[in-house]
């Protein structure tokens, strides 16, 4: 890759000293034999995609996304099938798409260093659309109920102070939320129907606190897994969670598992939904699709 031009695509209010991580960036790509990179900001109005498209047009090797995963998702989202590679440089407080894909996160430096030495590989990218909105890229994980509604409940100075713990905190309100009926369709088959509290669709399964929620998921394995929570009360809740994360939960009414490339889930009232982590409102219909092999990374 000699000589290539990288761009890094960066969210302002997750980069403190600018200038250090611009020297340093210098230092880094000259060492691994790539051109000084370019330093596009997102804005209010872009948040990552119209800043991705200007790079692509003006012929960038590399595009790397330096914040949280939202600004990681809209990056992605705006390469995917353009042949050029996405390098994930990770400031956000989950960083979900960099622990799944082994790279360093939250280090500037050792993320970089990561990303001009790697090798290019392909993985698939989730699609969604809720209701009659747009249709959203995914890269890890998504989501209706409790886990939207913890992620909407987090206070942003918590979440910048203690990281992905700061989800937590609103626990205990979101178990005390009612769950809500659902109708399951998983690759057009026969519709499953039923009383959930939340259902989550994974490209892969690796989350904050070292959890691997779908152990056997591959980012390129051209499937999704979506996963339908149906506990009830807290101690259903702990029951759920022990089941989860000790990898007991095939067959079982508590935790329903389907491996898919397609799915629709229609919820009686809307429900709060959230993507990568980002909460997007509350709906009652979800469509979703595997885009297999539709993204190039450096990792």
């Amino acid at each position: 890759m000699t000589g290539s031009r990288a761009v890094i695509v960066y969210n302002p209010l997750k980069v403190s000293d600018r200038p250090r991580l611009v020297r340093r960036a210098a230092e880094l790509c000259r060492e691994a034999g790539w051109q000084e990179p370019e330093w596009l900001a997102t804005t209010a109005e872009d948040h990552g995609a119209g800043v991705t498209a200007r790079a692509i047009a003006e012929g960038a090797g590399l595009v790397c996304a330096l914040g949280g995963d939202g600004t990681v998702r809209e990056v992605a989202g705006a390469l995917a099938r353009t042949g050029i590679p996405l390098g994930v440089l990770g400031l956000g407080t989950g960083n979900l798409l960099a622990r799944n894909l082994g790279l360093p996160h939250n280090d500037f430096d050792a993320s970089l260093r990561a990303v001009l030495r790697g090798s290019v590989r392909t993985i698939d990218l989730g699609r969604v659309r809720f209701d009659d909105g747009p249709e959203y890229c995914f890269t890890v994980i998504i989501g209706m109920g409790m886990d939207a509604e913890l992620m909407a409940g987090a206070e942003p100075r918590l979440k910048a102070r203690l990281g992905w713990p700061a989800y937590l905190l609103g626990s205990a309100r979101a178990l005390a939320q009612r769950g809500f009926g659902a109708r399951v369709v998983v690759d057009g088959r026969r519709p499953v129907t039923g009383r959930s509290r939340m259902i989550l669709v994974c490209n892969c399964g690796l989350l904050p606190g070292g959890i691997d929620l779908v152990p056997e998921a591959r980012i390129d394995d051209g499937r999704l897994d979506m996963m339908t929570f149906s506990p009830r009360g807290v101690a259903g809740w702990a029951a759920a969670t022990l089941r989860a994360v000790t990898l007991h939960r095939r067959g079982h009414r508590i935790i329903r598992h389907s491996h898919c490339r397609t799915g629709l889930v229609t919820t009686t009232f809307p429900v709060p939904a959230e993507v990568d982590g980002d909460p997007v409102g509350s709906a009652t219909t979800m469509r979703i699709r595997v885009d297999q092999g539709a993204l190039l990374v450096r990792a």
